[in-house]
């Protein structure tokens, strides 16, 4: 009946957490011994006077109210402020906190994806049984996230993308019930403490669309636009909020600084992307640290001419099956949407062409993209491919796992992270 297939589903999805929780720890328990990196960033973005001077409503409302070093990330600044009040600087709870948080991240890409599949008009019960599972346990080992979970300077990420999929998933709440409010206002509410977290957030109305056409909704319909506008305008605010943050120390597209003409930043932009995608997809010789190839001012080296000529000779090669399929094309805009405003098209205030950390979400993207892809060979190949792909998808995942593993020793101190530049180049 009814009420034993949801205990039969609730069980699966437990044994499932449990089985996140255990390989997160496994693969993620160095970083419990590392420290906090005094002189790569920790040093004024963990260890400042508003972490010091304690919880107080007036600190609380000055953390708020005010930019910092040209940033804007409340929410992140009061984790930190909660973890000096109980534990001082101990780093042990600093990167414990951190770790806690991307295993509830990987929980909620699970319930994100499995709640949106059930809404979809996909009819593919093989995709649906494990799509979800594969995709948030690849994206739990995916190499390109050690930065975010092992830098506590890059917590921000963690603590945005924690409420943006609480955003997302409540968003799902209320498609599902026919539009009931408190669904709506609490992804609202969501929204807004994504923000707070960090600027990454202002894409959030761009996925809600794209969810509301993969569950077969058409976007000439009033009511999709009635509810997704107010978002709209909300991350038009927030890009504004931003902006002024970056203006305050004379950085950002608002400031006089010099930066890289329009058609200088496209060809970046696609350089970024690729390099973003790939490294998500197979990393290797990750680093902490990828500079511009070219100061503003200088001419482009000759070989990132390559990038617009290989996105658009594989777009057209590929398209017509990409189109074809909605879950491709759904894992692919995913990734895209979500790295697109870290890709240097609009001026940004930053001196690395690309980050691993900014590929936080996207990277559930990939997962997706890879974990359909392997369903579907399964499902239509024989018994030999089969194996050959159950054989892949295990050397694939202890590859990640082991890289992710000594990747997360790398971060111990400033000095691993010198010594591991120093060996890549």
């Amino acid at each position: 009946n009814l009420k034993t297939y949801l205990m039969l589903v609730e069980k699966k999805k437990l044994f499932h957490f449990i089985i996140l929780l255990i390989v997160a720890f496994i693969i993620y328990y160095p970083i419990l011994n590392n420290q906090l990196l005094d002189f790569w960033d920790d040093q004024w973005v963990v260890m400042n006077f508003y972490t010091s001077a304690g919880v107080s409503w007036q600190n609380l409302w000055t953390i708020l109210t005010t930019y910092y070093h040209g940033q804007y990330a409340p929410f992140n600044e009061y984790l930190y402020l909660f973890l000096h009040e109980a534990f001082d600087y101990n780093a042990f709870y600093f990167h414990l906190s951190s770790l806690i948080l991307h295993i509830a991240n990987a929980i909620l890409v699970y319930e994100v994806l499995d709640k949106l599949l059930s809404l979809s008009i996909c009819n593919n019960e093989f995709v649906k049984r494990y799509l979800p599972f594969m995709t948030a346990f690849i994206f739990l080992v995916t190499t390109v996230n050690v930065e975010s979970v092992a830098w506590m300077s890059a917590s921000k990420i963690l603590v945005y993308a924690f409420f943006y999929l609480l955003a997302t998933y409540s968003f799902l709440l209320y498609i599902e019930t026919d539009r009931k409010w408190k669904y709506l206002l609490l992804t609202y509410l969501f929204f807004i403490c994504s923000f707070l977290g960090k600027e990454q957030a202002v894409t959030f109305p761009l996925f809600a669309l794209l969810i509301y056409w993969f569950i077969g909704h058409s976007l000439k319909d009033k009511k999709v636009w009635f509810t997704l506008i107010p978002f709209f305008l909300l991350s038009l605010c927030f890009g504004l909020v931003t902006m002024l943050s970056q203006l305050a120390t004379g950085d950002g597209i608002l400031s006089s600084e010099v930066t890289y003409p329009l058609w200088q930043r496209l060809i970046y932009g696609c350089y970024a992307f690729c390099e973003y995608f790939f490294k998500c997809l197979f990393p290797i010789k990750l680093s902490y640290l990828y500079p511009f190839p070219s100061v503003v001012g200088d001419e482009l080296p000759r070989w990132l001419y390559f990038y617009p000529a290989f996105i658009v000779l594989l777009t057209f090669f590929f398209w017509k099956y990409i189109y074809k399929d909605k879950l491709l094309l759904f894992g692919l805009l995913m990734f895209s949407i979500h790295i697109a405003i870290t890709l240097h098209v609009i001026p940004l205030s930053r001196f690395a062409v690309v980050a691993d950390r900014y590929a936080y979400l996207s990277s559930a993207g990939v997962a997706f993209l890879v974990s359909y892809g392997l369903l579907f060979l399964f499902k239509n190949g024989g018994r030999k491919m089969c194996v050959a792909l159950k054989t892949l998808f295990i050397v694939y995942i202890l590859y990640l796992g082991i890289y992710t593993n000594i990747r997360s020793r790398t971060w111990y101190d400033t000095d691993t992270l010198k010594k591991n530049m120093r060996e890549l180049l």
